[in-house]
């Protein structure tokens, strides 16, 4: 993306107020400026804590956000069915970017990146899964209330897409 579109965006989504998850608000990353920071720009901190699938209570899917280094990097562990994965969310300085990258127990990678889109954030995913098949995937965080979050995602490839109902567990 050519820097003149860049600076654009970046004006646009400070004079809207939407600020992207991955960007503090600021033209240029203000001193000391760290993921905590970005987090509460977006009013998005209340992704901490554990998530798990509303139908079956976490059998199925179990997400937990945790601090790794407080206000640094965020931890995301995750099991969907037998497949576990680790996560890291963190946030570039340089770039103003809130980052995630990881990968799971049957071998897989992946990396993407975290903008808003209004007030849902969206994960923009590239994977590879053990077998070397590669993807990428969209998957927008939606609040519902505090305790409850729609994801929604699709695959760039085949346009498959899904919709789960997390809810924090207490």
């Amino acid at each position: 993306m050519s820097s003149i579109i860049m600076k654009l965006r970046r004006s646009l989504l400070a004079l809207t107020g939407i600020a992207s998850l991955a960007i503090t608000g600021l033209t240029s990353p203000a001193q000391g400026a760290d993921l905590g920071e970005a987090l509460d720009s977006v009013k998005w901190r209340g992704i901490l804590g554990t998530w798990v699938d509303s139908e079956t209570k976490g059998e199925r899917v179990k997400i937990v956000y945790a601090w790794k280094f407080e206000n640094k990097l965020i931890e995301v562990n995750s099991t969907m069915g037998e497949t576990k994965g680790i996560s890291l969310m963190g946030y570039n300085p340089d770039t103003e970017e809130v980052f995630m990258m990881g990968g799971n127990s049957k071998g897989g990678g992946n990396i993407g990146k975290w903008t808003m889109d209004g007030s849902d954030a969206v994960l923009d995913l590239s994977y590879v899964r053990a077998d070397g098949e590669k993807g990428k995937m969209n998957i927008k965080h939606h609040w519902v209330n505090d305790d409850t979050l729609e994801i929604s995602g699709t695959t760039e490839e085949g346009g498959e897409s899904f919709t789960m109902t997390l809810v924090r567990s207490k």
